[in-house]
């Protein structure tokens, strides 16, 4: 078996791609003027041509995201000393698996489901990401906490247990403020939100809440990178039925009559 390393490429591409992602589309959106100023993160990639951009990169950081969240499940699952069972079958690490592929699963609805097209399905993968983004890393956080007695790594706990606080803070913010800014919305076309369309102010509130998540997500995404450059692992054994069979059949030595 091949022994692979550089597992560390995954986060940083993760907090490379998706930041210059939304930089870009948010440049054309606003220069093509499909958007007002501070929008949603969603608004910059919802026409074409920044949609196309948006949802090719995004695709991509959502696959390199669950690259992530399969090696932290390896990791804790070989490494930890501790047990916290919730159920008969279940433990955290499962719980906190599951948790991660609904979030990389919302970042790719997002990334593919317009808002302006599909907006219910959309809002999902905005909730499954985020909301969900943010309980993966606070289960990671937990982990921190017990693996840092059998590593010197105390300092990652300290460092998720404030971004994780700040995820929530900005989450509760985003979602809360969004909702009351469309209550008193009185406009025609939500990507460009003027003051005198009512519910500005908490609108910014929430747009600006929802890019500090995505911030913060990020940088919780690289606090993965100094664990990751200690782990290896080995590709996959591969044994196909009448075919390996056969192969160790005529390898065999064979006995004198």
């Amino acid at each position: 078996m091949t022994k692979k390393g550089n597992l560390h490429i995954f986060p940083s591409l993760v907090c490379v791609i998706a930041p210059v992602t939304f930089l870009i589309t948010l440049a054309l959106a606003t220069k093509l003027g499909h958007v007002a100023m501070l929008p949603y993160i969603s608004d910059t990639g919802n026409l074409m041509p920044e949609s196309c951009i948006f949802s090719q990169f995004l695709n991509l950081t959502a696959l390199c995201m669950l690259m992530c969240v399969y090696i932290r499940y390896l990791q804790v699952k070989s490494m930890a000393t501790f047990k916290t069972p919730i159920g008969p079958r279940w433990d955290a690490n499962d719980i906190s698996w599951y948790m991660g592929f609904l979030a990389c699963l919302g970042m790719d609805i997002v990334a593919n489901f317009q808002v302006h097209n599909i907006y219910q399905v959309h809002y999902v993968g905005a909730l499954l990401c985020f909301v969900g983004g943010s309980v993966y890393f606070a289960f990671q956080t937990m982990f921190s906490y017990h693996m840092s007695k059998v590593d010197d790594s105390k300092y990652l706990f300290y460092i998720r247990c404030i971004l994780c606080a700040l995820a929530f803070i900005f989450c509760t913010s985003a979602i809360t403020s969004g909702v009351i800014s469309d209550f008193g919305y009185t406009g025609t076309d939500s990507s460009k939100w003027k003051k005198d369309d009512g519910g500005y102010k908490w609108h910014l509130v929430s747009t600006s809440s929802e890019w500090m998540l995505a911030i913060i997500q990020s940088a919780l995404v690289v606090s993965f990178f100094p664990e990751f450059r200690r782990i290896s692992m080995y590709s996959p054994k591969f044994e196909i039925r009448g075919v390996n069979d056969v192969q160790s059949e005529n390898s065999a030595p064979k006995e004198d009559a």
